[in-house]
């Protein structure tokens, strides 16, 4: 079941099924990847309780055993729809019998995307609805295909962010989606543009900016179209396309990053971790704005 929104510039199509993004429409011209079998089914999935992987797919939280596969439950769980109008969706997942034999806590997230002008707002509320302290990280996984227009190719696009970098990145290994936090990899030297090429994507996996100083990236290309992502609320972003050459690029706020070597199997330990309190709630949002 899917769901519209939209202005007079973009449309906006949302689906029930992992509350996720599905279509992001302007004059026509689709930029969200629709996903295939070859490279990646995905779309725009939202991570949580983990981004990214566990190690052996488990950890222990507070002592108690989790179990999930990469990017945890969230989008493998079913929501409910909570909010609609012309400009605005929201969806809410609960915890339930099911989740809790891979996350044994008690949660309610809230997954909203409303539209104003070219701009998606896409916001992410998770409250402790149980007794005792919730661990998690959340992170969204948005793909924007690259090329977006006709005559073009992803060698003519590049990702430019808001300020100059020198920090090298992580990278996670292909195969395990495990983190080395001791390799890091040159991708900005005093510089604020990545010129994209599909080998920065065959060897290794994402790139991962942690502690990210630059707070919104642009993939742009020669036509001028592009988006442009804002992830205040995120401490990490993520630039990732799949093996084979594929015509996407991945921009990815996310809170907390993939299992690191240097970590243990201890969940709430893990880099990026927000715990709450019984009762307590919080929000993250971040901006998508078709160019």
């Amino acid at each position: 079941m899917s769901f519209s929104i939209g202005t007079s510039e973009i449309e906006v199509l949302t689906k029930l099924d992992g509350a996720s993004l599905c279509s992001l429409k302007k004059d026509g011209v689709e930029y969200l990847w629709q996903g295939d079998e070859e490279h990646w089914a995905g779309q725009a999935p939202v991570c949580f309780p983990i981004v990214g992987v566990l190690p052996d797919g488990e950890a222990y939280a507070f002592g108690k055993k989790c179990t999930m596969k990469r990017h945890g439950i969230a989008r493998i769980s079913p929501f409910e729809v909570i909010e609609k109008s012309g400009e605005r969706v929201a969806f809410c997942q609960r915890s339930s019998e099911e989740t809790r034999k891979a996350f044994p806590f008690d949660y309610e997230l809230v997954i909203s995307y409303s539209v104003e002008g070219s701009t998606v707002i896409c916001e992410y509320t998770v409250l402790n609805t149980g007794k005792e302290k919730l661990p998690f990280v959340i992170g969204g996984h948005p793909a924007f295909n690259c090329p977006l227009s006709e005559g073009e190719s992803f060698e003519n696009y590049k990702v430019v962010f808001d300020k100059k970098m020198t920090k090298a990145v992580l990278r996670p290994d292909h195969i395990t989606g495990l983190v080395d936090p001791k390799k890091r990899y040159p991708a900005l030297d005093n510089s604020d543009t990545i010129e994209l090429v599909h080998e920065l994507f065959e060897e290794n996996d994402a790139m991962v900016f942690d502690g990210v100083e630059s707070k919104s990236a642009t993939l742009i290309g020669p036509s001028g179209k592009g988006v442009k992502l804002e992830y205040g609320d995120f401490d990490n972003l993520l630039i990732w396309s799949a093996c084979n050459s594929a015509d996407f690029v991945a921009l990815e706020p996310w809170c907390g990053i993939s299992h690191c070597l240097d970590e243990d199997k201890t969940f709430e330990n893990k880099r990026g971790m927000t715990i709450l309190k019984p009762g307590e709630s919080k929000t993250f949002k971040y901006m998508i704005t078709l160019i």
